[in-house]
């Protein structure tokens, strides 16, 4: 791992982003930081649109922007080679995906000296990929606590500490303490990681100071595949990684499988099915509910297109989470998965051959 010589690294991992790298980049260069304080490294998964283009154009003003090749293409790797080769004293992830106010990097410096917590970050403001209604609803639905629970980056519930926060910016010895990203998870990784942040005995804070905007799912059919692939990795999470375990995570799938046994026993045990009833009740009125919150705030015709997205989401996120927990026996995983901890020496030959 490089020397600290910087206060701070900017990881941005991307593949095929053309249509948000440029103005990720944008605000990140348009933060009012020491320029040669800080440098920026973009992980490129070998993108087949121009994104490499708008990063090498933007390289050429500004040379402390560095772009890397992932022959992994996946984004647990390509942050490991950035950590791996980063000179910051703090280490700040970002996503192609989302945009920064002026201050996100001083702030993220600022609130990791003052409270000396290992992971800082802020709230995530969730905006419409798309010019359309059910965009537009996506973005509200994944600000609710009805859809998403008591995630404290999305419902705002900040200036505490947290078992997560988005992206994150870190105090680059706790790789050294708790080791990298795991590579065998293409998503769920973050929370992994932060999860093992908390079991060293460090301190995941959410600052009222920081925050970014997230450009999230376009359509119904993009939103569906997020909350499938979601659940896929978070059972396979759990199996691989049981300190990646959070009851939060765990209420798709608990009601899935609560209902699907409650009209199992219904077919032998006919009080079951009143049982079934009224927790299916209790969940309409709870969506309903989350429809009408959303619709007076927004607009009446997110009336009814909430509470389907919000029962769409859940349904997928916890019958794919049952799929992943019950697929991770029969699937031959990378022998990077086998350990139970993954030191930053244990990675240094993996990422330096992907670089190659």
């Amino acid at each position: 791992m490089a020397q600290p010589s910087l206060i701070a690294t900017i990881i941005v991992p991307m593949r095929n982003e053309e249509n948000y790298i440029g103005k990720c980049l944008d605000s990140i260069l348009g933060n009012a930081f020491p320029p040669d304080q800080l440098e920026i490294i973009v992980v490129d998964g070998e993108s087949t649109d121009k994104s490499r283009e708008l990063v090498e154009e933007r390289a050429v003003r500004f040379p402390y922007i560095r772009l890397l090749s992932n022959k992994k293409r996946s984004v647990p790797p390509g942050l490991n080679m950035a950590i791996l080769q980063a000179r910051g004293r703090y280490i700040i992830r970002m996503d192609a995906h989302t945009e920064y106010p002026s201050n996100y990097i001083s702030d993220c410096v600022e609130e990791l000296e003052r409270t000396r917590a290992e992971v800082v970050g802020g709230r995530c403001i969730t905006e419409p990929r798309a010019h359309t209604t059910v965009a537009r609803a996506v973005a509200l639905v994944t600000q609710n606590p009805v859809c998403v629970g008591n995630s404290a980056f999305r419902i705002g519930n900040v200036g505490r500490y947290v078992d997560t926060v988005p992206f994150g910016a870190f105090r680059r010895e706790i790789f050294d303490r708790i080791g990298l990203f795991r590579e065998d998870l293409e998503r769920h990784q973050d929370f992994e990681l932060n999860a093992r942040v908390r079991k060293a005995g460090g301190r995941i804070y959410l600052s009222s100071r920081i925050h970014c905007t997230y450009y999230n799912a376009p359509s119904f059919s993009k939103f569906m595949r997020q909350a499938y692939m979601n659940g896929i990795y978070m059972g396979r999470a759990w199996q691989r990684y049981p300190v990646s375990f959070c009851w939060r995570h765990a209420a798709p799938v608990t009601f899935v499988c609560g209902m699907l046994l409650l009209a199992l026993l219904g077919q032998f045990i006919p009080a079951f099915m009143w049982v079934l009833a009224a927790a299916a009740a209790v969940y309409i009125l709870a969506i309903t509910a989350a429809g009408l919150l959303i619709a007076r705030r927004h607009g009446l015709r997110y009336l009814c297109l909430a509470p389907v997205l919000i029962c769409s989401y859940h349904l997928v996120y916890g019958g794919s989470t049952c799929v992943g927990l019950l697929n991770e026996p029969f699937v031959r995983w990378w022998p990077f998965a086998a350990t139970s901890k993954t030191r930053v020496t244990d990675c240094v030959q993996d990422s330096e051959s992907s670089s190659s």
